[in-house]
C-alpha cells in the first residue's frame, strides 16, 4: 500500500485546548495524586470567585465595559470575533502603559488561550457584577454571547425621541462610568482604579459570602472590610490576615496551612517514588528527588504533623476519601522517621491510577514503565506547598488599596 497524505482540520477550540495543555505542562502545574482538590476547597472557601489566572482587579470592570460597548455597536460581525478583537485591543493598550499582569501579553498580537472575559467570568458572577436571573442563577458567558447575537440581528424600533422602544435587560449591574480614555483606541489604559471604581468594587466584595453560608462574610470580604494593609511579602497565615478572619476562618486557615505542608511532602514523596522505580527499570539511577524529599520533610514536617486529617472535612465535606487516605498514610510515614518512601508506593500508585488511568507513572504495568521512561527528573518541578490562590488575591487587594 502506498503511503497517503492529507490534511486534518482542527477547530479553533480544539487548538486552544491543546495549547492550554501544553502551557499547563510547561509551567509545571501537576497533580498526579489529587492534592489540588485541597487547594480548590480552601481557596473557594476563603476567596470565592477567584482564580489562579487572575492578575489585576480592574479587569472586572474592563470586561463589562467591553460587553456594553459591543452591545451598542450591534455589529453583524460574529460575536466571538468581535470579542476577540476587543480583548486584543485591550491587551495592546495595557501594554502601552508597561503594566504588569497584562493577560495575553506574551501571545499578542495573537489571541490568548484564556482571555480575560473567560478568566474573570466566575468573579463577575460571584461578586454580583452580573445580574442574577429571578431563580438566583447567573447567565453564562455563552448565554450572553447568544443574547448579543440575537440583538444584533434584530431591527430596533425607536420612539419619537429616538430611544429604542424595546430593550433587553442589562446583563450587568449599574457600573461606574469608564475613564475618558476608554473610547479612544490610541490612548493607553492602566490598572489604576478611579475613586468611584474603588467604591463600587469595595461594595461588591463586601457582599461576597462564604460558599454555602449566605450572610456569613468570606475571608475575602473581611480583608476588604478591615482594609488590611498588604505587601507583596504578606503571607496568608500572617497575623494581619488572621486578625481579620472570624473564629471559623481563623481555625480553617491553620488547617489549610498544615494541609499545604503535608501536600508539599506528598508531592515530594511522589517524585522520589518515580525516581526509585526508574532505577529498578534499569534507567539512569538518581537520588536527586530522594534528597529533595529529605529537605522538604525537614522544612514542613512540624506543620504537617499538627494536622488532624479528619478535620479537613469540616472545611471540605465532600473531600474525596482516597485523598484523605493518602494524607493519613503520609502522616503515619512521617511519624516513623523513615526517609525511604517505598512503603507508600501502593497507596500512591492507587491514587494516581484513579486520576490518570494508563498514564500513571507509578503503575506496575508496561504503560507505567513507558511513562517513567518519558519522565525527566531534573525538569520535574520542585514540590511546593499549596498556595490557595493567595498571591493572586493579594495582588487584587493591593490594587484596591492603592486606588487614589
Amino acid at each position: 500500500m502506498k503511503p497517503s497524505f492529507g490534511w486534518t482540520l482542527l477547530s479553533r477550540d480544539a487548538l486552544r485546548r491543546a495549547e492550554t495543555q501544553l502551557r499547563v505542562d510547561d509551567v509545571g502545574v501537576l497533580d498526579e495524586i489529587g492534592f489540588l482538590a485541597l487547594h480548590q476547597a480552601y481557596a473557594d472557601r476563603f476567596f470565592p470567585g477567584t482564580s489562579v489566572l487572575h492578575t489585576r482587579l480592574r479587569y472586572v470592570l474592563f470586561i463589562p465595559w467591553m460587553y456594553e460597548r459591543i452591545a451598542k455597536l450591534r455589529s453583524r460581525v460574529p460575536i466571538a470575533e468581535t470579542i476577540e478583537e476587543e480583548e486584543l485591543e485591550l491587551t495592546k493598550r495595557l501594554k502601552l502603559s508597561n503594566e504588569s499582569g497584562v493577560i495575553g501579553e506574551q501571545n499578542y498580537p495573537k489571541p490568548t488561550v484564556q482571555p480575560p472575559s473567560m478568566t474573570y467570568w466566575s468573579a463577575l458572577n460571584t461578586w454580583r457584577i452580573i445580574r442574577p436571573f429571578d431563580n438566583g442563577t447567573y447567565p453564562s458567558r455563552r448565554m450572553l454571547h447568544q443574547s448579543l447575537r440575537r440583538q444584533s440581528s434584530q431591527h430596533l424600533v425607536h420612539d419619537d425621541d429616538k430611544q429604542p422602544l424595546f430593550t433587553e435587560r442589562s446583563t450587568f449591574v449599574a457600573l461606574p462610568s469608564p475613564p475618558v480614555a476608554w473610547d479612544n483606541s490610541h490612548l493607553p489604559l492602566t490598572f489604576n482604579l478611579e475613586p468611584d471604581e474603588r467604591e463600587f468594587l469595595q461594595k461588591q466584595l463586601l457582599g461576597v459570602s462564604r460558599p454555602g453560608e449566605p450572610g456569613r462574610m468570606s475571608l475575602l470580604s473581611r480583608l476588604v472590610e478591615r482594609n488590611v494593609s498588604l505587601t507583596a511579602e504578606t503571607e496568608l497565615w500572617s497575623q494581619s490576615v488572621l486578625s481579620a478572619a472570624d473564629t471559623y476562618d481563623r481555625a480553617a486557615l491553620m488547617r489549610a496551612k498544615q494541609a499545604a505542608a503535608l501536600a508539599a511532602i506528598g508531592r515530594a514523596v511522589y517524585s522520589a517514588l518515580v525516581e526509585q522505580l526508574r532505577t529498578q527499570d534499569g534507567l539512569a539511577a538518581s537520588d536527586h528527588h530522594l534528597n529533595q524529599l529529605r529537605e522538604i520533610v525537614d522544612r514542613f514536617r512540624a506543620d504537617a504533623m499538627r494536622l488532624t486529617i479528619e478535620d479537613i472535612c469540616i472545611d471540605a465535606p465532600s473531600m474525596l476519601t482516597h485523598i484523605l487516605a493518602v494524607l493519613r498514610a503520609t502522616q503515619l510515614w512521617l511519624t516513623k522517621g523513615n526517609s525511604d518512601p517505598s512503603s507508600l508506593l501502593e497507596i500512591y500508585a492507587k491514587a494516581e491510577s484513579n486520576r490518570k488511568g494508563p498514564r500513571a507513572r507509578l503503575s506496575p504495568f508496561l504503560s507505567g514503565k513507558e511513562k517513567r521512561a518519558e519522565w525527566i527528573p531534573n525538569k520535574h518541578p520542585k514540590p511546593e506547598p499549596l498556595h490557595y490562590r493567595w498571591k493572586n488575591v493579594r495582588r487584587l487587594l493591593i490594587d484596591l488599596q492603592e486606588a487614589t
